[in-house]
């Protein structure tokens, strides 16, 4: 299923960006703007980055606006990362 996912990412020192996941044949692709006026960039995602995407699929689902394994191969994704 085709999904795009957004929130604003303001944890970094260089100041907050627009960050977007999307989901399309299950692979990731994140991308991020500094703001509004700047272009996508796509760039390789960092640990706090896919643990904000589980946050933000897992409060989706308890609304049903996604499906349950896409949480799960989040969460699966993690647990791999976390362990290495």
């Amino acid at each position: 299923m085709k999904q795009t996912l957004g929130w604003t990412d303001s944890s970094r020192d260089d100041g907050p960006y627009d960050v977007e996941a999307h989901h399309n044949r299950n692979q990731w692709t994140f991308k991020r703007r500094r703001n509004r006026r700047d272009l996508w960039e796509t760039y390789p995602p960092e640990l706090a980055d896919w643990e904000a995407l589980l946050d933000l699929l897992q409060r989706k689902y308890q609304r049903r606006r996604c499906a349950w394994r896409d949480v799960e191969e989040v969460q699966t994704f993690l647990d791999k990362a976390r362990n290495q």
